[in-house]
């Protein structure tokens, strides 16, 4: 299935999202976030891409923190 406009563009809030979902969701929604971050990742490049690298870094924290 052909993605619309391009790789990457699913991205754009993904990053201020996850940093919002980090103060309140459960050990196994972060885990499940932290994966479909990174399949986002996969080829996104520029400045959300950088946003959404910074965030999972917040989030692999907050997933350590809550005993992950």
């Amino acid at each position: 299935m052909a993605e619309l406009g391009g790789r990457g563009n699913g991205i754009q809030l993904y990053g201020v999202m996850l940093r919002d979902k980090i103060k309140s969701a459960n050990v196994g929604t972060l885990t499940a976030y932290r994966t479909v971050a990174h399949d986002l990742l996969h080829g996104a490049s520029g400045a959300d891409a950088d946003e959404l690298r910074a965030a999972l870094g917040d989030l692999d924290s907050a997933i350590k923190a809550k005993g992950g």
